[in-house]
């Protein structure tokens, strides 16, 4: 039965798990001015601002028809702030500090204008009544805030030994396994304790274990997940690494004893890449196993997603060319769950609108579920990225989009499709370096909606999202 997996899917993408494959010490980047404090230590400071402005139309792809359309267009401006320390007591000891100003503690930005944020009249303002204007007296009530949280994005300390190839990192840190299909939480980070080696020049191995939640007799009351990877790089540009991830919740759902539930999800990985002169192959397969125990029940983790690409670079342009495939489930009846299960952060994985803005196919064609990857998908991308000046950068994507299920089966909705074509996507980012470490930049999608958003009467608008924004790194 199904009937648990929206509870599955809340809990695995709300909370993750995950490691770094490719790099298990991830860091946000950031330019940065070093000091040297007393003694020996190194300081090094840096961090970033940033603003935007989004335009959307149509992202809850909710089939309007031309009807009333601009109730579905929203636009806003938001920022961000960074404050990044470094500290290099030693050649073998690190501790970072990373501070992030915006909404909460899943939010990287804040609205301009926001009321419920702090952008309202202070105590020195006087209003009279709810009126916007009274007597006269111009604007009353908002305005004059401060803006955004402060939250801790990153804290670890790193020690390499210096007898032994092995280190040790702890704290909260980004996290990111491979090319981002199965989990991606370098946006935000997690709670972790890295254990890594480097046997030999070629070779890196590491082992984590990364708390989930702790202490939520609502939910999830001890979860954690553990992992094992490595990475073999026998020459510049080619590498093969391998990993196997578990999530385990103990408790999941809190309500039953400890014995009668839980979450064991593993997620098995293993990636190649290699470049040939100007040539570059790479794939990553994502396989995945285990279970969802219920008091009277169980549902077996089944799903998988697999990547494969070309690129070719003749400068200053690279071509290249990718096959992307997430499994999907139509059966709510079963005791599998066939949908490739991932966690991934709110970032951009793929397409800027279908995966980032709009309704992905794991949604019935009312809800806005983003962010889920390639639960469901697969595409073809044709892409295009070249300098068409020194400081001007052109990135172009075409994408074909099709969903492996019509229909979804899945933890958010049940869409009783008839069409698996979920339509094309074109998607554009131009760069422009106005001054040293000063970019802007203009960035979006349009998505050609194709019939398996359609209902039985009326067939989905097609969607836009376009953005601007200037980001200054110090």
């Amino acid at each position: 039965m199904k009937k648990y997996l929206a509870l599955v899917l809340g809990v695995l993408f709300t909370l993750g798990f995950a490691a770094s494959a490719f790099a298990i010490h991830a860091e946000i980047p950031a330019e940065t001015q070093s000091v040297v404090a007393k003694g020996a230590t190194q300081i090094k400071l840096g961090g970033e601002l940033r603003f935007r402005g989004e335009i959307k139309n149509n992202t809850d792809l909710d089939e309007n028809s031309g009807v009333g359309e601009n109730t579905d267009t929203s636009s806003a401006y938001d920022g961000r702030v960074r404050i990044r320390v470094q500290a290099d007591v030693s050649k073998n000891t690190q501790g970072v500090i990373h501070l992030e100003g915006g909404n909460g503690l899943t939010g990287d930005t804040y609205t301009w204008g926001s009321g419920s944020t702090g952008t309202i009249a202070d105590s020195g303002t006087t209003t009279k009544g709810t009126s916007s204007f009274s007597e006269g007296k111009g604007y009353y009530g908002f305005g004059n805030g401060k803006r955004g949280d402060i939250n801790i994005l990153e804290a670890w300390i790193q020690h390499k030994f210096t007898s032994i190839p092995v280190g040790i990192k702890v704290g909260h840190m980004p996290l990111a396994l491979g090319n981002k299909l199965f989990f991606d939480h370098s946006k935000f980070g997690d709670d972790a304790i890295v254990v890594f080696a480097d046997p030999t020049k070629e070779l890196h191995v590491g082992l984590l274990t990364i708390k989930i939640l702790e202490g939520s007799p609502t939910s999830a009351d001890d979860a954690d997940a553990y992992v094992g990877l490595f990475v073999y790089s026998p020459s510049k540009g080619t590498s093969i690494s391998g990993d196997v991830t578990m999530a385990d919740d103990k408790r999941f759902g809190g309500a039953l004893g400890p014995n009668d539930n839980g979450v064991h999800l593993y997620n098995y990985g293993l990636r190649a890449n290699t470049a040939v002169g100007g040539l570059g192959i790479k794939a990553d397969l994502e396989l995945q196993g285990g279970k969802v125990k219920r008091e009277t029940s169980e549902e077996k983790f089944k799903g998988f997603a697999y990547l494969v690409g070309l690129s070719y670079k003749v400068d200053p342009v690279k071509l290249s060319l990718d096959y992307a495939y997430g499994s999907g489930d139509d059966n709510g009846s079963d005791d599998k769950e066939k949908t490739f299960v991932n966690a991934l952060g709110g970032s951009q994985h793929y397409t800027y609108v279908y995966e980032y803005r709009a309704a992905s196919a794991t949604s019935s064609n009312t809800s806005s579920n983003t962010g889920t990857g390639l639960a469901n998908t697969q595409y073809i991308r044709l892409g295009v990225n070249g300098d068409l000046t020194k400081d001007l950068n052109l990135d172009v994507n075409l994408y074909r989009l099709r969903a492996v299920k019509a229909a979804v089966a899945a933890g958010y909705d049940y869409r009783a499709g008839t069409s698996k074509n979920i339509g094309s996507e074109l998607d554009a980012k131009i760069t422009y370096k106005l001054d040293k470490n000063l970019v802007y930049f203009v960035e979006g999608g349009y998505l050609w909606t194709g019939k398996f958003y359609d209902s039985a009467t009326v067939a989905a608008d097609d969607a836009y999202a376009v953005r601007h924004g200037i980001t200054l790194n110090f």
